[in-house]
């Protein structure tokens, strides 16, 4: 097997995809989700053959591959793998921040082109039909009236839109969370996930989209923007979303914040989420409350529009 073939093989079994041919000297963009569209995945083959590069731009994990196990090489040998990986992640970084300028401007002229929430429009429809009472739509959200929607690379349809800004705990807008609506707020019947992340213009870590600021040095965290928003509603908590499990267990909170409330959604990966940032935040010297549904599967929309049901019966 050559080093092309033999640092593919890497590659697959340690993260499960890799470029279909690999080029020695040539920093590659893959797709590490199936998908055309992702290029999160990269790899570099030395030119000697002897080493390689890889990781994940959205989560920023790395590894190396080396021919032969480093305790087998000649102290010159090392020498020479460090210089190439420096050398390599220095090369990755700077298209990085290249990559993460262009999607912050295209993250600016999206926001732009977006409405802030009007009564009777698609997004105050569908949060109106989600929560079961009419709310003011934080400023973080706002209405796009026809966005362009695609699966598997293709433009399939233009339909209304929620758009939510993912924001750093430094306050950059990092990323855009788009849910498609009806005209009558009713989510699309769009062929693929009615939500998507944008491209992001940094690192995620931390992130959570805004809706609510701290109080008296407290503030609640939820997944999803209505899973926040009910929980919100049902207990005076301001609440912050996280937009997934994943994203919650890494969410940063602001220095300003003492209590947090975790509104979790009642899953396996809801609880570990859960549990991960409680003991983060615990160890912080921080005051954590975790609530969760009753009824697995559930999240706190789920429990407050079955509330809100029994209220009007």
């Amino acid at each position: 097997m050559n080093a092309a073939d033999a640092f593919r093989a890497a590659l697959l079994a340690q993260i499960g995809r890799a470029p279909e041919h690999i080029e020695p000297g040539r920093l590659h963009r893959f797709s590490l989700n199936g998908k055309r569209s992702d290029t999160a995945g990269w790899c570099k083959l030395f030119d000697d053959g002897r080493a390689g590069v890889f990781g994940d731009f959205r989560t920023g994990t790395s590894g190396t591959w080396t021919a032969r196990p480093r305790e087998q090489m000649t102290p010159a040998e090392r020498s020479s793998l460090a210089r190439q990986i420096e050398q390599a992640t220095r090369e990755r970084m700077a298209q990085q921040r290249a990559q993460w300028q262009r999607n912050a401007a295209m993250l600016a002229r999206l926001w732009e082109q977006a409405q802030p929430v009007a009564d009777g429009d698609p997004v105050a429809l569908y949060l109106r039909h989600r929560l079961g009472c009419r709310i003011e739509a934080p400023q973080c959200l706002r209405h796009y009236p026809g966005l362009g929607y695609r699966h598997d690379g293709e433009l399939v349809g233009r339909w209304p839109a929620m758009l939510a800004q993912l924001t750093t705990p430094a306050g950059q807008v990092i990323a855009l969370h788009r849910t498609w609506l009806t005209p009558q707020g009713r989510k699309a019947p769009v062929p693929g996930p009615v939500k998507k992340l944008t491209p992001t213009a940094g690192p995620m870590a931390g992130a959570c989209i805004r809706l609510a600021e701290p109080r008296q040095g407290r503030i609640g965290i939820a997944e999803g923007i209505e899973t926040a928003l009910a929980a919100c509603c049902a207990s005076g908590v301001p609440t912050v979303a996280a937009y997934s499990a994943g994203a919650l267990a890494a969410w940063q909170w602001r220095a300003s914040v003492r209590r947090i409330v975790v509104f979790a959604d009642a899953d396996p990966a809801g609880d570990d989420a859960a549990d991960r940032l409680s003991q983060r935040a615990r160890a912080a010297g921080l005051v954590v409350h975790v609530m969760t549904p009753t009824t697995p599967g559930t999240d706190w929309a789920d429990v407050w529009a079955i509330r809100d049901e029994s209220e009007a019966a």
